[in-house]
C-alpha cells in the first residue's frame, strides 16, 4: 500500500518541479520593456522553485542581464542604457549570485558594466564583497573592491583593506600589498590609477573590454606624463604654465602625448593637468562621484 502511495507523492513532487522550472526559465525569458515592468523575482523565493536546481536558475538569470545589455548596442543615443535598467541589470545579477554565490562570470560582468556604464559604484561592490566571502581564494574580487573604492569612491582608506585582503590570498600579485601600502599614505593617484588600470588589462581577454581598458590607460599615462612635468616646471620657474606649449617652448618636454581619446590635454590656473575627454575617465551617467574639489587639489595630482 505504501510503495503506490510513495510513487504518486514522487509523481506529483516531478510535476511540480517541472512546472515550477519552467516557470523560472519563461520568467528569465522576459526582459523589461520600462521601469514598470522591470521587476526582478528575489532569490529567496527563486531557490525555493527551483529546488535543487540553484545553478541552473542562476545561469538563466546571468544570461537574461547579458542578452539585454547586449540588445542596447543597437541604440543611437550617447547613455544608451537608462539609469533605471542599470539597476535592473544590478538586481538580476544580484539574484543570480545569491541563487549561486560561487558563479564567478556575474561577479566580472557586474563590475566591468556597472561601474564604467552605470556609474553603480556602491552597488557593484556590494556584488563583489558577496562574491568575496564566498570566493575566499579569489584574490581577483577583492582587488576590484580596492580599485572601485580608489578611483571611483575616492576613499584610499577602504582601498587600502581592500587590496591587503586580497594581497594575502593564493597566488596574489606583490602588486596588491605594494598599492595597499601606497593607498594608506594617499600619495601618488595618477600612478596608482596606472598601477590599477596595467593589472586589469592583464588580467582582461575580452577584445571590447582591453580597447577600452587601453585607451584608458594611455590617457592616464598622458596626465601623468604631463602632471610630473607641471611639477619640474613650477620647481624651474616658481610658477605653474599657463598652457600645456609652455612645457615644450621650456623644454621640459619634447611633445604633447596623444590624447586616446581624439580630445586635448590642458592646464588650469592651479596647474591641474585635465583632458577633454575626462568624461571618457569616470561612469558614463554619474561624473561628480568624487568628493575632492579641483581647488583642493596640490599640482601633480589628478583630478578625477
Amino acid at each position: 500500500m505504501r510503495k503506490p502511495v510513495l510513487i504518486i507523492l514522487c509523481g506529483i513532487f516531478v510535476a511540480v518541479h517541472i512546472i515550477a522550472l519552467g516557470k523560472i526559465t519563461e520568467e528569465s525569458k522576459k526582459l523589461p520593456k520600462d521601469e514598470d515592468s522591470a521587476y526582478v523575482m528575489p532569490g529567496s523565493i527563486l531557490r525555493i522553485t527551483a529546488l535543487d536546481f540553484d545553478g541552473l536558475a542562476s545561469d538563466f538569470l546571468f544570461l537574461k542581464a547579458l542578452v539585454y545589455l547586449g540588445s542596447t548596442y543597437e541604440r543611437k543615443e550617447e547613455f544608451r542604457v537608462e539609469a533605471w535598467e542599470w539597476k535592473w541589470i544590478y538586481h538580476v545579477l544580484d539574484t543570480s549570485t545569491s541563487l549561486d554565490p560561487y558563479f564567478l562570470d556575474p561577479y566580472y560582468f557586474g563590475n566591468a558594466n556597472l561601474t564604467w556604464g552605470g556609474g553603480l559604484i556602491k552597488e557593484a561592490n556590494a556584488l563583489m564583497g558577496k562574491g568575496s566571502r564566498y570566493r575566499s581564494w579569489d584574490y581577483l574580487l577583492p582587488f576590484y573592491m580596492g580599485f572601485n573604492e580608489f578611483y571611483f569612491l575616492g576613499d584610499n582608506e577602504k582601498a587600502s583593506e581592500s587590496l591587503m585582503e586580497a594581497s594575502r590570498r593564493p597566488d596574489a600579485s606583490p602588486l596588491y600589498a605594494s598599492l595597499a601600502v601606497k593607498l594608506a599614505y594617499k600619495e601618488r593617484r595618477t600612478e596608482n590609477a596606472i598601477a590599477f588600470q596595467e593589472y586589469i588589462l592583464e588580467h582582461t581577454k575580452e577584445p571590447e573590454l582591453r580597447k577600452e581598458y587601453e585607451a584608458r590607460l594611455n590617457a592616464l599615462r598622458g596626465l601623468g606624463y604631463l602632471e610630473k612635468a607641471v611639477v619640474k616646471y613650477k620647481g624651474r620657474f616658481g610658477r605653474y604654465p599657463r598652457k600645456i606649449d609652455d612645457l615644450i617652448t621650456k623644454h621640459i618636454i619634447d611633445k604633447v602625448p596623444a590624447e586616446p581619446y581624439g580630445g586635448s590635454y590642458y592646464i588650469t590656473s592651479l596647474g591641474q593637468v585635465k583632458t577633454t575627454s575626462e568624461s571618457k575617465l569616470m561612469p558614463y551617467q554619474r561624473l561628480n562621484l568624487l568628493p575632492s574639489s579641483p581647488s583642493m587639489l596640490p599640482p601633480g595630482q589628478m583630478s578625477l
